[in-house]
């Protein structure tokens, strides 16, 4: 799945939509102004890819620490296909424990990592 390019950054309208949040409840929810999707505002909320980014790098100090190795074409793979999947970084529209679910598998896509060991750090 290629990513699309966000031509825009989310900008919220005064309009608000009646819908459920995840306790079933009816929330006002903000929607964007230029393409209409609707906002989290779950506790929920996704991270950036810098977020991420950061992570890799801790882990990469860790495991330095301990005489395991993370390599610069590990995590240089492993941000590439992070960009390459679609509103991944959208914090706007994105949930982050679907965020965190695709991180943790394509971490250990590339590396042979534990599950336990990447969440650890985030």
């Amino acid at each position: 799945m290629k990513a699309e390019i966000i031509t825009h950054i989310h900008k919220s309208s005064y309009e608000r939509v009646w819908l459920p949040s995840l306790n079933g409840l009816l929330q006002p929810h903000s929607l964007c102004e230029s393409c209409g999707s609707v906002k989290n505002i779950s506790s929920d909320r996704a991270k950036s890819l810098g977020y991420y980014t950061n992570t890799l790098a801790e882990i990469k100090s860790h495991l330095e620490r301990k005489g395991g190795k993370l390599t610069q074409v590990q995590i240089r793979l492993i941000i590439k296909e992070l960009e390459g999947i679609e509103d991944f970084a959208d914090t706007y529209i994105m949930r982050g424990s679907v965020q965190k679910s695709i991180f943790i598998n394509t971490v250990r896509k590339y590396t042979g990592f534990s599950r336990s060991l990447i969440e650890s750090f985030l």
